[in-house]
C-alpha cells in the first residue's frame, strides 16, 4: 500500500499520525493521573471505561495506518517492539472486554486494576514518544540549534523534571490521608528521586498506599537514572539512538564499546528487576513462614493480625526490596526498621544487605564479574577463549575497597557502640549482625535498625565517614565513591614511597584520575561545609553535630538522620533539597555543567615555586 502513495503525501500522513499520537498520549496520561491522584466516583466508572476504549481504539487505528505507510513493515515492527505489545494489549481491552481484565486482576492478586496497569504503560510509552518529538523540535529550532546541552546538564534537567512530576503527584488527594504541604511534597519527591531516604514525614502513616506506590516508582526511576530509562525506551521504541547520544551513554554507563550500548541497557534493566524480584521473594517467604512479631506492627493500628491479607506482605516485600537495591532507605514501618516488629528478623536484614551491596557495587563491576565467572566456567567445560575476560583494575579496586570499608565499619561500630557504648542500640538483633548492617546501610542505603540519636559520638563519626564515602561509580549509591577514596589513598602512598606514578594491581593510573579524585573530595567537603553552615544559621538551637550529620546524609544521599529532619523549617528543607539534588547528580558535575570550558594556552607559562610544608 505504501508504494501506491506518493512520498509527499506519505510524509504528510505521517505528520498527521504524529499529531494524533500526541493527543492519544496526552489523553492516556490525563486519565491515568485522574485514576491515580483522585478518588473517582463509581458513577464515573462507565464514562471512564468508554474514554479508555476510545483512547485505545485511536491508538490502535493510528498504529495500523502507520504500519501500512511503511515501505518495510516487518522492519518497523521489529524496531518498535513495545508499541506492538501496547497495540496488542489495547486490542484486548477493546475486544476481549471486562472479563479479560478480571482474570488478570485475580491472577495478579495485587490490588491493581489491570486496565489501569495497561493504561499506565500506554501513558509511559506515549510520554516517551512526546519527549522524543520535543527533542526533535528543539533540534530543528533555528533559535536553539546553535546551543548544545552537555550530558551533565541534560542529566540534571531530567532529574529536575522527574522531581517536579513527583511533587505534583504527591500533592494529589489520594497520595496522603490528610494532605501535604508543598515543602514536604518537594522534599519527599527529591529524596525519592535522589534515592536518599530522608523524610520529613513518616512514610507509614503520612502516605496512603497510592502515595507509597508513587514513592516506590520515583525511587525506581531515580535509582537507575532518568537517562537510563529514557534511552532504554528510546532505543527500543525509536529503533536506536543517534551516534552523538551513544557517546553520552558511553560515559553514563562506563561502556567502551559503542555497539554494545543497547545490550548494556537491556542487561541493566534485566539485572535490576531480577535482583529486586529475587529479593522480594526472599523477604516474602520469611514473612509467610514466621509472622508472629511482624503482625505486632499491624496491631499498633488496631488491625486484627489474623485478618491481615497476604497482599500486605507482598507490598512490604516489593517496597523494601526496591528500596534496598536502589539504596533509598524508605520504609513502610513506623520508625523504619527500628520498629519492634523487626526484632529478631535477622534473615530479612541479610537479604537487605545483599540487595544494597548489589545495587551499590556498580553495573560495570557486576558485568565484569559475571563475564569473568562465565569464562571460567566455560573454560572448565573445555571451551577456550583467545582473550578470556579478567577482572579489570576498576573491579579489583571496588571489591577491595568495599571489603575494607565493610570490615572497618563493622569493627568500628562494634567497638565504639557495643563494647564501649554499652549496647544501647541494635534493635534486638545479634550485635555483630547489627554492626555489619549499620556499616553496610550507612553507605547510602539509609535503613536503620537503631535510633541514630542514641549512638555514641565515636560511632557517629564512623557512620559519617562511611556516609561520605558511599558506594561505587555507575551504581544506585551516592557519596564520593569507593574508587575516589582508593585513588586518593594510592596517590598518598605514591608520595610516601617516593614513586613517580600511581601503581596498583600491576597497572599504573594516569595523574588525571588522581587530580579528579582529589577535586571530587575537595568539592564535596566544601559543599558539605556550606550546607552545614547554612543549617546552623537557620537552626542555631539544634546541635551542630546533628546538623552536620544531616548535611552529609543529604549530600551523599545516605538517608540517615538523628531524628531532626521533621524539626526543620521550610527554608532548611529547601537547603537539603538542593543538597540532595547536587549530591545525586554530583557536585563536581554540577559545577562542570555550568562553567564554560576554556581552551588550553598554546604556550606554557614559566614555572613557579610554592612552599608546602
Amino acid at each position: 500500500m505504501s508504494h501506491l502513495i506518493p512520498v509527499e503525501r506519505r510524509s504528510l500522513l505521517l505528520h498527521v499520525l504524529n499529531g494524533v499520537l500526541v493527543l492519544c498520549g496526552l489523553s492516556a496520561l490525563g486519565v491515568f493521573v485522574l485514576l491515580l491522584g483522585w478518588s473517582v466516583p463509581e458513577a464515573w466508572g462507565a464514562s471512564l471505561d468508554n474514554v479508555c476504549r476510545i483512547v485505545f481504539g485511536v491508538f490502535v487505528t493510528q498504529e495500523i495506518f502507520r504500519i501500512l505507510l511503511q515501505t518495510r513493515p516487518l522492519n518497523y515492527l521489529f524496531s518498535h517492539k513495545i508499541e506492538g505489545i501496547l497495540t496488542v494489549l489495547a486490542s484486548l481491552q477493546i475486544f476481549a472486554g471486562e472479563s479479560f481484565w478480571q482474570w488478570i486482576h485475580s491472577w495478579l492478586n495485587m490490588g491493581i486494576s489491570a486496565r489501569d496497569f495497561t493504561l499506565f504503560y500506554l501513558a509511559v510509552s506515549q510520554v516517551t514518544l512526546l519527549i522524543l518529538l520535543g527533542l526533535r523540535w528543539l533540534r530543528g529550532n533555528h533559535l536553539l540549534s546553535h546551543r548544545r546541552l552537555s550530558p551533565g546538564l541534560v542529566f540534571m534537567l531530567s532529574f529536575a523534571l522527574l522531581i517536579t512530576v513527583g511533587t505534583l503527584l504527591l500533592k494529589t488527594p489520594r497520595a496522603t490521608p490528610n494532605g501535604i504541604g508543598w515543602a514536604d511534597a518537594l522534599f519527599t519527591a527529591t529524596s525519592a528521586v535522589c534515592v536518599t531516604g530522608l523524610s520529613t514525614l513518616e512514610t507509614a502513616t503520612a502516605f496512603t498506599r497510592h502515595g507509597q506506590w508513587i514513592i516506590l516508582c520515583l525511587v525506581q526511576i531515580g535509582g537507575l537514572g532518568v537517562m537510563t530509562f529514557t534511552y532504554f525506551f528510546a532505543y527500543f521504541l525509536a529503533g536506536g539512538v543517534s551516534l552523538r547520544n551513544r557517546f553520552a551513554l558511553q560515559d553514563l554507563l562506563s561502556e567502551d564499546n559503542l555497539g554494545q550500548i543497547g545490550t548494556v541497557l537491556g542487561t541493566i534493566i534485566v539485572f535490576t528487576f531480577g535482583c529486586e524480584i529475587a529479593g522480594a521473594v526472599a523477604i516474602y517467604s520469611q514473612l509467610e513462614t514466621d509472622t508472629g512479631s511482624f503482625f505486632n506492627f499491624f496491631g499498633m493500628f488496631g488491625v486484627d493480625a489474623k485478618k491481615i491479607p497476604s497482599e500486605e506482605h507482598l507490598f512490604f516485600s516489593i517496597f523494601h526490596s526496591v528500596m534496598a537495591f536502589c539504596n533509598a532507605g524508605f520504609s513502610t514501618l513506623k520508625g523504619n526498621l527500628a520498629n519492634p516488629a523487626m526484632s529478631g528478623r535477622d534473615g530479612i536484614l541479610v537479604v537487605l544487605m545483599v540487595l544494597a551491596f548489589a545495587g551499590g557495587a556498580g553495573f560495570p563491576v557486576v558485568k565484569n564479574c559475571w563475564q569473568t565467572f562465565l569464562a571460567s566456567v566455560l573454560r572448565k567445560m573445555g571451551l577456550r577463549f583467545a582473550l578470556p575476560p579478567r577482572l579489570s583494575t576498576n573491579t579489583k579496586i571496588v571489591l577491595v575497597t568495599t571489603l575494607t570499608l565493610g570490615i572497618f565499619g563493622t569493627l568500628g561500630i562494634f567497638a565504639t557502640e557495643f563494647l564501649a557504648g554499652g549496647a544501647n542500640v541494635g534493635g534486638g538483633h545479634n550485635p555483630w549482625l547489627a554492626a555489619m548492617f549499620d556499616a553496610t546501610t550507612s553507605r547510602t542505603a539509609g535503613f536503620t535498625i537503631s535510633t541514630q540519636s542514641l549512638f555514641t559520638p565515636a560511632t557517629t563519626i564512623v557512620i559519617m565517614f562511611l556516609m561520605f564515602v558511599g558506594g561505587s561509580p555507575s551504581s544506585t549509591a551516592g557519596g564520593i565513591k569507593t574508587t575516589t577514596l582508593a585513588v586518593a589513598f594510592l596517590s598518598l602512598r605514591r608520595i610516601l614511597l617516593g614513586r613517580e606514578e600511581i601503581e596498583v594491581f600491576g597497572r599504573r593510573l594516569d595523574d588525571a584520575i588522581a587530580h579528579r579524585a582529589l577535586a571530587t573530595i575537595f568539592v564535596a567537603l566544601a559543599f558539605i561545609t556550606l550546607v552545614t553552615m547554612t543549617l546552623c544559621l537557620l537552626h542555631p538551637n539544634l546541635p551542630a553535630i546533628d546538623l552536620g550529620f544531616e548535611a552529609i546524609s543529604a549530600v551523599c544521599t545516605a538517608g540517615m538522620s538523628r531524628d531532626i529532619t521533621p524539626r526543620l523549617g521550610d527554608a532548611a528543607k529547601i537547603v537539603l533539597v538542593v543538597a540532595m539534588f547536587a549530591g545525586r547528580v554530583g557536585v563536581l558535575t554540577c559545577l562542570l555543567a555550568f562553567m564554560p570550558r576554556r581552551e588550553s594556552s598554546p604556550c606554557r607559562l614559566p614555572r613557579g615555586e610554592v612552599v608546602i610544608n
